[in-house]
């Protein structure tokens, strides 16, 4: 098979898969232990308020232990305990309730928290724009990273957006943006579609621009659904494969030993190839039909479609896995049916993060039945 005959191929291939005419062998289904999913599940609340205050004081004990000690004391009231509203807006975050709710929380779970004070639903509010508030969160969402660090080694990418009102459906809004870019594709020569990128625009509400989501480009680990790496955004300007390299560089400072990234075709272009194989990672990254085999200086480029014409089954079986970062979206979906409710950008952010880190708090919580994964929060990966 010569290089065109390979190119041909390769292009027939991914005509069969986006058309979902391509003969698959199916995937074994994976098993799971219902007795332990149901203590998992009896347990959950508890095993996550355990959760919630072990990681807040870990990470709290990490950030002081790089900080500097001694110094002048800061004029006027000292500030409310940043570790207690990071426990806080955690718990508030996990139960989906607003902020006068979530000050009840303080009444109801302080002891179970270990929260050293009371403070009102105001300062609950301001914790959503706090600089120590979101360094713990940070530090926070590394240690969920941590139990998993050697075992995790197939990630996926994918971004998506969250809405600020009932009435905006992002993924009915990627559709439609979708069939409006196919259309327009259509009116345009072959030789200027086959030269145009992927369009990682993000797609506007059809609601309401003045309640625009949140977006947001993560990525998650096959293997036990914790996100390793998460960038959220108000700014629609910002594509995806622009978040890609930050989001890229969390999963690789938590995963040093990840071995494959993979995602839709939005990533898959010769820059997001080169910065992958840069982390010595192998890309799966389904591209376009008209794709050619043109190095264009990406080595990993050409390893990759080459690969994916020796073998298609094999290329196939491990890029359909990137479906997991969907279904992490997914479950933080129903773990939050409501919108986002703060109306500040900075706040907006926060508040989808937290999802985030609650997400893989809840999901260490499961792990420790299901897989036997015991959390251990000394320190921070890294």
């Amino acid at each position: 098979m010569n290089r065109k005959q390979r190119g041909d191929f390769v292009r027939k291939i991914i005509t069969q898969v986006r058309e979902k005419e391509y003969p698959y062998e199916g995937r074994p289904k994976g098993k799971i232990n219902w007795n332990d999913y149901d203590v998992a599940q009896c347990r959950e609340i508890a095993d996550m308020i355990e959760l919630i205050r072990a990681l807040a004081d870990s990470a709290v004990d990490h950030i002081e232990a790089m900080l500097p000690q001694g110094g002048p004391k800061q004029p006027g009231r000292p500030p409310r305990s940043a570790s207690d509203i990071t426990k806080v807006l955690l718990l508030q975050s996990y139960l989906g309730v607003p902020n006068r709710v979530a000050e009840g929380l303080l009444y109801l779970f302080s002891e179970k928290l270990g929260l050293t004070e009371e403070f009102s639903y105001k300062t609950i509010e301001r914790g959503y724009d706090r600089e120590s508030v979101d360094r713990i969160l940070t530090v926070v969402f590394t240690l969920t990273n941590k139990p998993v660090r050697e075992l995790e080694k197939v990630f996926s990418a994918d971004g998506s957006g969250t809405p600020t009102s009932m009435k905006q459906n992002y993924a009915e809004d990627r559709e439609r943006q979708n069939r409006r870019r196919t259309r327009d594709n259509d009116t345009v020569s072959e030789t200027m579609v086959q030269e145009t990128a992927s369009d990682d625009r993000w797609p506007v509400s059809t609601y309401d621009l003045s309640h625009g989501y949140v977006y947001k480009v993560a990525v998650i680990g096959t293997r036990y659904k914790l996100f390793a790496g998460w960038k959220s955004t108000v700014d629609h300007s910002v594509g995806e494969t622009s978040m890609f390299p930050e989001v890229m560089a969390q999963a690789i400072e938590h995963h040093p030993h990840m071995n494959q990234i993979l995602g839709d075709r939005i990533f898959a272009t010769r820059p997001i190839c080169k910065i992958v194989s840069e982390y010595k990672v192998t890309p799966r990254f389904l591209p376009r039909r008209n794709v050619t085999l043109k190095r264009r200086g990406v080595k990993a480029w050409i390893d990759m479609l080459w690969a994916l014409s020796e073998d298609p089954q094999k290329w196939l079986n491990e890029y359909h896995m990137r479906s997991i970062s969907e279904t992490g979206f997914s479950m933080i979906t129903r773990a939050n049916p409501q919108p986002l409710r703060k109306r500040l950008d900075p706040r907006k952010e926060t508040e989808d993060f937290l999802r985030a880190v609650c997400h893989n708090i809840k999901r260490l919580c499961y792990l420790k039945y299901l897989a036997g994964i015991v959390p251990v929060f000394s320190e921070p990966a890294g």
